[in-house]
């Protein structure tokens, strides 16, 4: 059986969609076919960036983070991956992720290779220090001039693991962030 985004579609404010998949990923779980679509994707659209994005939890120890999920998006898809791998061969691209691969190194031993900080591009490309440290939904405000109020409602969800409202939340964000990258990659 041929891999396939088979989750909710979800309707973005310019009209397309993004077609969503969760992975509970095991020892056994081959992702692969899954990666494919999302680098061809990639690369249909002309600039080979995939958004990434994780999800951390606190675990019973207050003071102990958990990673919970990584999130990879390109303009039309989103994958969310429970339990980490890694890629040598795209670029990962996020916003405010230099913490977050702090954190996957230090506590998993996972070093992402090709990473791009989208705020410090942003930063560079218009002459405008500020834009280096704002979060996804500013940021793409300040650059896409785009309609956040979606996400606004559903950023509360993100703790609802599987939840359709978590994948909406990852959708968006990863729209967001693509179409920011795309914006600055030309």
């Amino acid at each position: 059986m041929a891999a396939s985004f088979d989750g909710p579609k979800f309707k973005m404010t310019d009209g397309t969609y993004v077609q969503t998949k969760s992975i509970d990923v095991g020892p056994s779980t081959d992702i692969s076919p899954y990666l494919s679509l999302i680098r061809e994707d990639s690369i249909s659209n002309s600039n080979r960036a995939v958004i990434f994005d994780v999800h951390w939890e606190t675990s019973t120890k207050a003071s102990e983070w958990s990673l919970s999920s990584v999130k990879l998006s390109t303009r039309n898809l989103c994958l969310d991956l429970y339990r980490f791998f890694a890629s040598k061969f795209v670029t990962f691209v996020g916003v405010q992720i230099e913490e977050d691969l702090n954190l996957l190194r230090e506590n998993h031993g996972v070093v992402i290779r090709n990473v791009i900080e989208v705020g410090k591009l942003a930063a560079k490309a218009r002459g405008t220090l500020l834009l280096e440290y704002l979060g996804t939904r500013e940021l793409a405000h300040r650059v896409l001039w785009s309609d956040l109020s979606r996400l606004d409602s559903i950023e509360s969800k993100w703790e609802e693991r599987g939840s359709e409202e978590r994948l909406e939340a990852a959708a968006i964000e990863g729209w967001l962030i693509f179409n920011v990258w795309d914006q600055l990659y030309e």
